[in-house]
């Protein structure tokens, strides 16, 4: 007798379950679907930019250290400026042999060995990069690349959180004016969920810059501007029709 009750109420609770989503499915099938959007502006709080030291010598041991203390000396001089949040993480470095095809004699000439040392300098303060540059400059760096200008992290996650009820508002009037096109009186929320996040992408100036001791006269480098960030929030959600 238990056992039967047992099976009656597991019979009962699967029979509600599968009503209750029916009815579930139902509604969405006869409700009105809307995307809701969030657009804004949001300012970029993060630029980079990639500075290399490439030297030639003789042997690679030679070519090495000589571009180490290039390089060095650039990364201490930048350390020297005392900036805010600044942080430095090496991007690239290899000795690879300087070898070019001689036509005169129908083969490769080698020339020695080239050592090429990169570092990545990343900081919240568009003006403290320019001084970053300028350093490279004066120091003879051979080449500036990969400017980029983005929002970090944690200032992106606040704005698209803080864009979730505007993009929520914004599907309950689409939804309100679907319903009055349609002559019908809008429900009550079915559903509602936020759509998978764009991927935003960086600013970033086309091109590097090519540094030379001619140059060394300069304390700044170029003026860096940055275009805001289109930040776009969506959600999706789901109304009844009374």
């Amino acid at each position: 007798m238990r056992a039967l009750r047992q099976s009656l109420y597991t019979i009962l609770t699967v029979s509600l379950v599968a009503a209750t989503s029916q009815s579930y499915a139902e509604e969405r099938l006869s409700g009105i679907a809307v995307t809701g959007e969030c657009l804004k502006k949001v300012p970029r709080d993060r630029a980079s930019v990639t500075i290399s030291t490439s030297l030639v010598a003789a042997t690679a041991k030679e070519s090495s250290k000589k571009a180490i203390a290039a390089h060095e000396a650039i990364k201490n001089e930048v350390r020297a400026l005392t900036l805010t949040n600044l942080t430095i993480g090496t991007a690239h470095y290899s000795v690879d042999q300087e070898c070019s095809y001689n036509g005169k004699i129908s083969g490769r000439t080698c020339e020695g060995y080239r050592t090429t040392i990169s570092t990545r300098f990343e900081t919240p303060n568009f003006v403290d990069l320019e001084e970053i540059i300028g350093v490279a400059s004066k120091l003879g760096a051979q080449n500036v690349s990969q400017l980029e200008a983005f929002v970090s992290p944690e200032s992106l996650k606040n704005e698209r959180e803080s864009c979730l009820e505007t993009a929520t508002k914004d599907a309950r009037k689409k939804a309100e004016r679907i319903a009055a096109g349609a002559g019908v009186q809008l429900g009550k929320l079915i559903s509602v969920s936020e759509s998978p996040n764009e991927q935003t992408q960086p600013f970033m100036a086309r091109g590097a810059m090519a540094m030379s001791a001619e140059s060394s006269g300069e304390k700044r480098g170029p003026s860096i501007d940055a275009e805001p960030l289109d930040l776009r929030v969506s959600v999706n959600a789901v109304y009844g029709i009374q």
